[in-house]
């Protein structure tokens, strides 16, 4: 998934290893995998699960928070965007228990068009190119919380 506007990352923490620089507009983009689990309480329970629509679901919850949610524009993380997303499943759907995601980050730059004359900085920046440098892997499971006692 690409998205092109309502996207920044800004004022992060920083060490001696960062290399990424401040981005109020980015382009965010991604390449989602997501699963779910059941944990039904018999073999009847787990044939009467709706598995079209919770998968349906998943994907429209997935798409929507990523493109339209405001919690996961501006300044937001990826982590956040895929917590958003995930809490969405879990509130929707009674029978999910757990929800994960791995979201790869594809990092698009202003490419320099300066040897053609052309000016394509980070303000006015029209043409982006992907880059293959290290980016982020972020997976998380966000789970229901435990029914037991302790």
């Amino acid at each position: 998934v690409l998205k092109t506007t309502n996207s920044s990352f800004v004022d992060f923490w920083r060490d001696e290893l960062t290399t990424l620089p401040d981005m109020p507009d980015r382009l965010l983009s991604t390449k989602v995998l997501c699963q779910w689990k059941f944990v039904p309480t018999d073999l009847a329970a787990l044939q009467q699960l709706p598995f079209n629509a919770i998968f349906d679901g998943a994907k429209r919850n997935t798409l929507d928070a990523f493109a339209n949610d405001p919690r996961a524009w501006v300044h937001a993380s990826v982590q956040t965007t895929l917590y958003i997303m995930a809490d969405r499943i879990l509130n929707d759907f009674a029978s999910v228990d757990d929800v994960y995601y791995a979201l790869p980050n594809i990092h698009y730059f202003p490419f320099d068009m300066a040897k053609f004359g052309l000016k394509n900085l980070q303000s006015d920046a029209e043409v982006y190119m992907p880059i293959a440098d290290p980016s982020g892997f972020i997976t998380a499971t966000i789970s229901r919380p435990a029914k037991g006692k302790f």
